[in-house]
């Protein structure tokens, strides 16, 4: 909601200044505009959840939705065991 909402109005502002539209016409120029980007938007985090998903479960990951620390780096081997050279990736 909050992509929409500040969508339009930069929209809305772009369509007006930039086009010369008059505000009764870019206001729905830029709903129009924002719509597209929420959406594009939405689908984005919709087709990257189950990704996150998985990796969380892999990981072993608290499941109450509480996120790490932000600048936390995460362990670039999930397989904590040393492996010989002879073991395949799993990568």
């Amino acid at each position: 909601m909050t992509v929409l909402l500040i969508g339009w109005v930069v929209l809305a502002s772009v369509e007006h200044w930039a086009e010369q539209a008059p505000w009764p016409r870019a206001v729905p120029a830029g709903l129009l505009w924002a719509c597209v980007v929420a959406g594009v938007w939405w689908f984005a985090e919709w087709t990257q959840a189950p990704v996150r998903t998985a990796r969380r479960s892999r990981r072993g990951a608290p499941r109450d939705g509480a996120r790490r620390r932000h600048g936390s780096v995460e362990d670039p081997d999930p397989h904590p065991h040393p492996r010989s050279s002879s073991t395949p990736s799993h990568r």
